[in-house]
């Protein structure tokens, strides 16, 4: 099992997102992972941009985008920008996109909901071809290239690996047919994790590709860390309540159409979290395994602000649950 951590990124200067990078590296974590929304002022608006901070206060750790709102953005520019990155790094980029889901964000940026779906597979071909070709022409419906030769080039051969989160059928078997992995949301229940993933492989079959040879299947999880019952009790209204408002506030298929029981906190850490002491962490992460999850992006920082409560979770983590974790 490989793990993710998601440092924090709603706060006006960049010191605990550069710190807890640091920590992250150190204690073995797979890859740092930079989100993107438009509102909420719980992530910074540009995930490539947040890990070119990350790539000079790092040196192992991968750098990946999770997710890149494609739509929302000029494929060149994000080829560009992700070469950059990757360079930055010394080939470190891990670029994960996903189609945008919330009102507010797809209105901020004038992108018809109806296009995503022609977006997303004609900026992914044009990313794709510029990171592998020398010379590029391409005709699509947003986007003409002639000759056109990218600069620089991503240090990765033949480019840096593509992921991307989807909901429905048809976006994840477009996930298998344009990028080398998938992404679960964190809005995914632990028994709807192991239905998407199960047909994310199907796919895979499908089209003759081999899971050896591609990225592990990975699922976001919000993860917080305690020391006692009586600090869990404390965490989890404050952990359960913020993923159930701000997913809300986003338009999440998932969580809106939750019922009441759903919404009942222990049932939403049940469904959607690592929670709890470290051995109840381990115990958690043995179910992901189970059903096929081979990498958890751990966002400890999601809906919460208290930098100091998310530091003493990720030393608890990096301590006591992830030696042991990572090693099974």
């Amino acid at each position: 099992m490989k793990f993710g951590y998601a440092p924090t990124q709603s706060r006006a200067t960049f010191d605990a997102m550069r710190r807890q990078a640091e920590r992250a590296e150190g204690a073995g974590f797979d890859t740092l992972w930079a989100h993107e929304h438009h509102s909420q002022k719980m992530m910074y608006p540009d995930p490539l941009m947040a890990l070119a901070v990350l790539a000079p206060v790092t040196t192992r750790i991968r750098l990946g985008t999770n997710m890149l709102l494609l739509p929302l953005h000029h494929p060149l520019r994000v080829a560009q920008a992700g070469a950059m990155v990757d360079v930055l790094s010394g080939g470190r980029l891990v670029l994960g996109v996903a189609a945008g889901y919330a009102p507010v964000d797809l209105a901020a940026f004038g992108v018809e909901p109806g296009s995503r779906r022609r977006r997303m597979e004609e900026s992914l071909t044009l990313i794709e071809r510029v990171w592998e070709e020398e010379v590029v022409d391409f005709e699509g419906e947003h986007t003409r290239l002639e000759g056109f030769e990218l600069f620089p080039r991503p240090a990765q051969r033949p480019r840096p690996p593509i992921c991307m989160g989807a909901l429905s059928d048809p976006a994840i078997r477009r996930a298998a047919r344009f990028a080398d992995g998938y992404v679960l949301s964190a809005g995914s229940t632990l028994e709807e994790a192991a239905e998407r993933g199960a047909f994310y492989r199907e796919v895979e079959k499908e089209l003759g590709l081999d899971p050896r040879a591609r990225l592990p299947l990975a699922i976001n999880r919000v993860v917080h860390v305690v020391s006692s019952r009586r600090e869990r009790e404390e965490a989890l209204p404050l952990f359960a309540g913020g993923f159930l408002s701000f997913y809300d506030r986003w338009g999440h298929d998932d969580i809106r159409h939750l019922g009441s029981e759903e919404r009942a906190y222990e049932e939403a850490a049940r469904s959607h979290f690592l929670f709890g002491e470290p051995s109840e962490c381990l115990e958690q992460i043995e179910r992901y395994r189970e059903i096929g999850i081979g990498h958890i992006a751990c966002l400890m920082s999601f809906a919460v602000r208290d930098v100091e409560r998310i530091e003493r979770s990720l030393d608890l983590f990096c301590e006591r649950v992830l030696p042991h974790a990572s090693r099974s």
